[in-house]
């Protein structure tokens, strides 16, 4: 018999929060689903776990692969999944008991291709069941219903409440994915291409402004996922989804879309600095070499080159001044109903 919701979750050598993350899914209110956990050719004990977990409970399942990478694991997952919807949570992260019932209950209502929450985000170590996680009786009174037009929109898909850049806590119509896959040749940036494409198909897009979504990050290793190489296929994701308005007569969002990119290159320049890379520093100073030529950027208003040209000299001060402006475009552009929550 079908599920309703298939959980995927890609598994690579995070045996410390695996079983955090899987009993997150087991204390659910919402009960009819099935884990799929795919082992991406870990190095330490969480395949053995994975096994361990699996017999525990018949709703998991255990795929096994080579390290191919999280993209992989995850095209993997989609193509074994049986649930009508297929929910997107990583091995080290967790989620609220109420996440799966209401993130169902809302897309059966309205028919939405993708449902989300907002991201929490904890310090890695050991779990601790955070205050918000105790039960609400009613959590659909702060929800938002976007169509894909306001979602594509690069103000609407940048704003951090939404997250709409990131897979984790979205549930997503299993028909409605079709053959879009993630792009197995990326590094980073994989999940926002992914929505990206679900989103210019058509997918609309329903919110639960709760924070449900548990991410688990350490500043350190925040630090370490900026390099040469992460930032190069970040650079694609980030041309691509401005191009993807270009060739649509899209302008305005566009020239938005440039300045979300100028953004990102401004904190790799930073990272480079910080993390004193100098392959980084010289490939982003080559960068903003291009950036300042080409057409787009002559459309970015006075202002915000005037900020990106800051950044490049003082990212604290560009920092403030930048905050402010994403702050300001997002409350101005959003949909009305959303600008309160």
């Amino acid at each position: 018999m079908e599920k309703k919701i298939s959980v995927i979750v890609p598994v690579y050598n995070t045996e410390a929060y695996l079983c955090d993350c899987v009993t997150s899914v087991l204390e659910q209110t919402f009960r009819d689903f099935e884990i799929i956990l795919i082992n991406d050719g870990s190095q330490d004990n969480s395949g053995d776990l994975c096994e361990r977990l699996c017999e525990g409970d018949q709703r998991i399942r255990v795929l096994w692969q080579e390290h191919r990478g999280v993209s992989a694991a995850r095209n993997a997952g989609i193509d074994a999944a049986e649930g009508k919807y297929l929910f997107f949570l990583d091995s080290d992260d967790f989620i609220h008991p109420q996440l799966l019932e209401a993130l169902y209950s809302l897309q059966e209502e309205n028919r939405a291709a993708i449902a989300t929450t907002e991201f929490c985000y904890v310090r890695k170590g050991k779990f601790q069941k955070p205050a918000s996680f105790q039960m609400e009786p009613d959590h659909r009174k702060n929800c938002c219903y976007l169509n894909h037009d306001q979602a594509r929109k690069p103000s609407t898909f940048a704003h951090p409440r939404l997250r709409l850049d990131a897979i984790g806590g979205k549930m997503i119509l299993s028909e409605a994915i079709g053959s879009i896959r993630f792009d197995e040749e990326l590094t980073h940036g994989e999940d926002t291409l992914f929505l990206h494409q679900m989103i210019a198909n058509g997918a609309d897009v329903t919110v639960v402004f709760r924070k449900w979504y548990f991410y688990r990050r350490m500043e350190k290793e925040h630090d370490k996922e900026y390099t040469i190489e992460s930032c190069k296929s970040r650079l694609e994701v980030q041309t691509k989804l401005r191009d993807h308005e270009i060739n649509r007569g899209r302008t305005e969002r566009a020239v938005y879309a440039e300045w979300i990119l100028l953004c990102e290159i401004v904190l790799w320049y930073e990272m480079g600095r910080r993390n004193k890379d100098g392959r980084l520093i010289e490939y982003v100073e080559k960068l903003i070499h291009v950036e300042r030529k080409s057409r787009l950027y002559a459309q970015v208003d006075w202002c915000r080159r005037m900020v990106f040209q800051l950044g490049c000299v003082c990212y604290p001060l560009y920092k403030l001044i930048a905050d402010f402006f994403h702050w300001y475009h997002h409350t101005l552009d959003l949909p009305r109903e959303l600008r309160g929550k």
